[in-house]
């Protein structure tokens, strides 16, 4: 078993010692976003649209062909995904149907060694340091992959709306909906 240490993800945090116990009992801990990163909150269909499928080997490899490599929270339950990128970016997510939780809100942060469901668990691994934070530019490219597939339609089809399956771009950019957000 791989072990990933999460001293970097706690360094600056005024609560180390609770965060260890909460990951300990094998809980997400309530990590402050700005202090080390800001997360990007993406519906599951959005990178299911790139990996034509719902299955974690193809979203996994959406993600590191964007050259997403590590960084990424599941959370099963809400049917998201958080990336996790360098603080001070969040002022440059304009996307519509995109939420950032920047300086001062609080992500359930799975312990290092979560790697599968049930629950919440790094999709991909756990950052060391700031270098293993996913580059928003390589994030855009995904979002903008997405939008792209879902513009064209499905096969044989002009784009716009997928009715079928409840995905919609606007003319201002994505809104991938395959179940309602919250």
């Amino acid at each position: 078993m791989i072990r990933y240490n999460a001293d970097w993800l706690v360094s600056r945090d005024p609560r180390p010692r609770e965060i260890r116990e909460t990951w300990m009992r094998d809980a997400p801990a309530m990590l402050r976003t700005g202090l080390h990163f800001e997360a990007v909150r993406l519906a599951v269909s959005v990178v299911g649209v790139v990996a034509d499928s719902g299955e974690r080997d193809a979203i996994e490899d959406a993600f590191r062909a964007a050259g997403i490599e590590n960084a990424v929270i599941a959370d099963p339950y809400g049917r998201w995904f958080y990336v996790l990128v360098p603080t001070g970016t969040a002022g440059e997510w304009d996307i519509p149907g995109i939420h950032v939780l920047a300086a001062d809100h609080y992500l359930g942060v799975p312990a290092p060694h979560r790697a599968d469901p049930p629950g919440t668990h790094w999709l991909l691994c756990p950052p060391q340091g700031e270098e293993d934070l996913a580059d928003p530019a390589a994030l855009r490219r995904l979002i903008a992959a997405a939008c792209a597939r879902v513009a064209a339609g499905p096969a044989g089809t002009p784009g716009g709306v997928n009715r079928a399956e409840g995905r919609t771009v606007g003319a201002e950019g994505v809104n991938l909906r395959a179940h309602p957000a919250t």
